[in-house]
């Protein structure tokens, strides 16, 4: 056969036409690119239209991917419809495809739009507009080793993407505040940068073991997430419920949060370049007595100045900034996506900082026509972290005003104070020592992705997670605390090392078939966690600026007093066997079964398995005839599910007798260490079992303009873990880690969303979020039947101000109530006859306690509001927390005027100028809590058309962040930590509440 047979008078025209003429395939029918078929083209060929039209000719694509206002669509996917070719926009909406047929269709598909088909046509370049989907039916929503439609989810999960983070935020976490509904987020120190972040779902999920969700970083499970920058994040997704979870096994107790980076582009390479700039105020700060009226109540001498020391232990506008630049591109074979970012941050106290450096690659490689996939994530981070000491903030509120921090004659420049009982200089404190640590975060991944048909696929992942700290603290021969124990400095430092090392190997099937829908996965699943570490300490140093880097010369090492320390965790080995299916018929009817059979070395050998299934299903009420004749509903699906998941969140010791250095005894002239029992073994020790029903509804009206969720929640945990005292003999030591008890929550979660406008000029949207959760304490066995916890410091005695009782609600109170003042001023209570009594008459005791208030909120709600007008858009985010206490820790200690030699607050000459003796531990200084927060105002502008090249884009952006607070709660702020099992509390060395000012610029190249 002569393949060129009816083309001779093209091929006759140079090698240009003759590489345009592809081998004949196996239908007869030649591939020519289109670029050929020119009019250089002899016209002496009469034929040409006859021939080429029997012909499939190849398209070189270029287009444009916009929403319904002209705005790109960076990240949406154009897939050849039943072919393997695909590409993803890059961020100016654009995309390039190579060698496509004439003849196709593309499937052009983004989050929260409809997926659009179209034809391909010769003109370059097309096009696309996508409209968008309110419901997001067809959004892909990840839900651990695998992903679904959103419209056959039958459990509990939200999904955020980049779009929904809270502007104004550096941590992805307090970006994502209020956003889910039954997700407690908080800094465990204010603003600070250096801050760590509590994580709680669904309320408290135990006493001793681990209360946090589980955090899954591109498969990884037990990832921070405050190490991924906030601009490579695609998507957030929150598995709520057990039957959800379940498939997590033993670590999802608190939930699941599934966090996935951006994948690499195709196409030519993008650029985007992010730099923002903070700067923060104080919004409210206690009222002190001045230096006049100090003075003239009698409280100390008039020391001739006039200081106010928070002013001096807080920085004036600190300045922080941050930069990004993300690059993606490549072909469709292999590309890649990178960033590098850098930070400096300091915070509002004196002697707070940060410095952090990172970067992330994300790679994806086609190998064999598509039929096998490599991708790969790697992110380092490397903080340099400066620590202040919140003490200073306590101290800032007694120091004597007419005292001053700073001292010509001093050889340090300080006022050094010496002696007293908890009275010192906090400025001198914080300059005269050193408190330093650096981290280095490796989060790193691979995964090969075997296609064996086009509904069945395996992969293999290998991770590690490696986290290494160093730290290092000196405290100078001038420190108050050198000169007054005698001692010329002390320096410190420590290293330690943490290891996770994971293995997953899961097979995926994908199949619809007629009114039929499958979606499966199997896999096993193994995980290592080691960790081991170096310590050491010495004083007394013959000069002070060589610091800590010179350890041995201090003399301490010679008196036998310095210190060193090192430990080896015993390293803690996971395997699990894991199952899940989804089954869709008419896409009306979902059922989904989840099941992982999972064991840990924490155990001893008869209990370290154990089996955690869940099971859900889902009924697409809107896609029967009935409902849909009522035209009312665009959506409704109700939803039902039962899971149950594990908490092995402990120490690894408890089961296995361990052995560890004793007391030192003397034995003929030498002293000799023994060595002993570490703790008293329990073999029998099992797994928490959390058991959890949920209930839920998903819902669409007036075109889909409407939209919600609502749902239901009960759970139970049994097998408590807890440290209970026992009888010595026969134990060992005094407290045995047993199973001994249960729990319970249960509360409802509600968001609702309206796309109230939605046209070429102008978008408004607005949604809320609401939840409401109760915990409950059911039972503790064992010698001890409660736990009295958070115990009040000193001056005086106070007391626990928390009890867990069986049968009692989590958050509660355990304190005396407030009967009165006396005529005189002294205090009165009620006793547990509910008569009230002297305080100087008779002494109180724990028997008069009873449980009051609760200091978790009843109702929890967020509020967004976000509005465009061309290229400009602007946001308003509000939270608010209803029906719950604070307990006002600075007014108990220093609104009372019993008090010489320290500084008060101004209640307490005027609110409390007639109240005589020592504080009482009573609900007289609880104070409800209700608040409503402005909590994000932001406002930006797009310009979309190119200023200079090879400029695409750029956004300038400013938001302010805890502007307002509106609120009867008369302390600094009612937002106090609400998570755990101590909530309700504003501590007296509470950092300071902030107002942020950011500015910020993007721009895409």
């Amino acid at each position: 056969m002569n393949e060129n047979k009816g083309f001779e008078p093209w091929l006759q025209h140079g090698p240009k036409f003759r590489k345009a003429l592809i081998v004949l395939n196996l239908t007869g029918m030649f591939l020519i690119p289109v670029s050929s078929l020119s009019a250089a083209v002899p016209a002496a060929y009469p034929s040409k239209e006859k021939h080429v039209k029997n012909y499939r000719l190849l398209i070189d694509l270029k287009g444009r991917v916009t929403d319904s206002k002209g705005l790109p669509l960076p990240g949406a996917t154009v897939r050849v419809k039943g072919g393997k070719q695909a590409v993803v926009t890059n961020n100016n909406g654009e995309f390039t495809m190579a060698n496509v047929a004439e003849n196709a269709v593309l499937l052009v598909s983004y989050t929260g739009y409809a997926t659009k088909e179209i034809p391909v046509t010769a003109n370059s370049p097309m096009s696309i507009v996508l409209e968008e989907d309110a419901a997001n039916l067809n959004e892909v929503v990840v839900v651990g080793y695998g992903s679904v439609d959103r419209k056959e989810l039958t459990s509990a999960v939200t999904t955020l993407r980049q779009e929904d983070l809270v502007s104004g935020a550096v941590s992805p976490l307090l970006a994502i505040q209020g956003k889910v509904p039954g997700l407690n987020i908080s800094s465990s120190n204010g603003t600070d940068p250096n801050a760590g972040m509590s994580l709680q779902l669904r309320g408290v999920n135990s006493v001793n073991a681990s209360q946090g969700p589980l955090v899954v970083i591109d498969g990884v499970p037990g990832g921070d997430l405050n190490s991924v920058v906030k601009e490579d994040i695609e998507s957030i997704n929150v598995l709520r419920d057990a039957s959800a979870a379940a498939i997590y096994g033993t670590r999802a107790s608190g939930g699941v949060i599934l966090v996935t980076t951006k994948r690499p582009q195709a196409g030519q390479p993008s650029v985007t370049f992010t730099t923002e700039l903070f700067t923060e105020t104080v919004r409210k700060r206690p009222e002190m007595l001045s230096a006049e009226q100090f003075v003239a109540n009698g409280l100390g001498d008039d020391l001739g100045h006039n200081t106010d020391w928070y002013d001096e232990v807080t920085r004036n506008k600190p300045f922080s900034q941050r930069y990004v630049l993300s690059m993606s591109g490549g072909s469709e074979n292999a590309n890649i996506h990178t960033t590098i970012f850098k930070r400096d941050a300091k915070g509002i106290a004196i002697g707070s900082g940060r410095s952090e450096i990172g970067g992330r690659i994300n790679s994806n490689f086609k190998m064999f026509n598509g039929i096998a996939e490599l991708s790969t994530n790697v992110s380092y981070n490397q903080v340099n972290a400066d620590f202040s000491n919140n003490d200073i903030f306590n101290m800032a509120l007694v120091l004597n005003p007419t005292e001053t921090p700073y001292n010509s004659q001093d050889v340090t420049g300080y006022n050094v104070m010496v002696g007293g009982y908890d009275y010192w200089n906090p400025v001198a404190e914080i300059n005269l020592r050193s408190d330093q640590r650096q981290y280095k975060y490796l989060l790193a991944n691979t995964t090969l992705k075997i296609n064996l048909t086009k509904d069945l696929f395996t992969s293999g992942t290998f991770g590690i997670k490696s986290n290494n700290d160093y730290g290092r603290f000196y405290r100078s021969a001038q420190h108050r605390e050198s000169r007054l124990n005698g001692i010329d400095g002390y320096a410190s430092q420590d290293y330690n090392q943490y290891e996770d090392r994971i293995f997953e190997w899961t097979v995926n099937y994908n199949k619809k078939f007629g009114e039929h829908s499958i979606n499966a996965v199997g896999g096993y699943s193994y995980q290592d966690f080691n960790g081991q570490g170096f310590s050491a300490n010495n004083s007394n140093f013959p000069v002070d600026g060589i610091r800590e880097h010179d350890m041995g010369k201090g003399t301490f090492i010679v008196d036998g007093r310095a210190g060193m320390n090192s430990f080896k965790n015993p390293s803690v080995k996971l395997a699990a066997f894991f199952g899940r299916l989804n089954y869709s018929f008419k896409d009306r009817y979902i059922l989904t079964a989840a099941i992982r059979q999972e064991g840990s070395s924490k155990f001893a050998p008869g209990n370290r398995w154990g089996t955690f299934p869940g099971l859900s299903a889902g009924w697409r009420a809107s896609e029967e005839s009935f409902i849909k004749n009522l035209n009312f509903f665009d959506d409704l699906k109700f939803r039902a599910g039962y899971g149950e998941t594990g908490n092995e969140g402990f120490n690894a010791n408890v089961a296995t007798r361990m052995y560890g250095a004793d007391a030192w005894y003397l034995v003929n002239g030498n002293w000799i260490r023994t060595y002993g029992v570490l703790h008293n073994q329990n073999q029998n020790i099992r797994w928490e079992v959390k058991k959890e029903y949920n209930v839920g509804m998903d819902f669409a009206f007036f075109n889909r303009k409407l939209s919600g969720r609502i749902d239901y929640y009960k759970r139970k945990i049994d097998d408590l873990i807890y440290d209970i005292s026992v009888s010595q003999p026969p134990a060992i030591h005094d407290k045995t880690t047993m199973n001994i008890g249960s729990m319970q929550n249960e509360g409802y979660e509600f968001e609702l969303t309206y796309n109230a406008v939605n046209n070429t000029d102008w978008n408004y949207t607005t949604s809320l979020v609401a939840s409401h959760n109760k915990s409950t304490l059911n039972s503790l066995y064992g010698s001890q039947t409660f736990s009295d916890r958070k115990g009040f410091p000193a001056p005086g005695s106070p007391g626990n101000a928390v009890r867990l009782y069986p049968g009692e609600d989590i958050g509660q109170f355990f304190i005396w109530k407030f009967a009165g003042f006396t005529p005189e001023g002294n205090w009165m209570l009620y006793d547990q006859n509910n008569e009230a009594f002297d305080v100087t008459k008779r002494n109180k005791t724990n028997a008069d306690k009873r449980f009051i208030g609760n200091g978790i909120p009843k109702l929890q709600l967020s509020w967004n509001h976000t509005v465009s007008y061309k290229n400009w858009d602007a946001s308003v985010y509000m939270r608010s927390w209803l029906n719950y206490d604070v307990f006002n820790m600075i007014n108990m200690y220093y609104s009372l005027p019993n008090v010489k030699g320290q500084n008060v607050l101004k209640d307490a000459y005027d609110k409390h100028k007639d109240i005589r003796g020592e504080k009482e531990l009573s609900d007289y200084w609880l104070e409800k809590g209700d608040f409503l927060k402005i909590d994000v105002i932001s406002l930006g502008y797009t310009f979309n058309k190119s200023l200079i090249k090879p400029l695409k884009n750029l956004r300038l952006y400013a938001t302010g962040r805890d502007l307002f607070v509106f609120t009867k709660y008369s302390g600094l702020d009612p937002e106090v930590n609400i998570n755990g099992l101590e909530p309700g509390f504003e501590e007296r060395n509470a950092y300071p509440k902030t107002r942020t000012f950011m500015f910020g610029l993007q721009a895409n190249f």
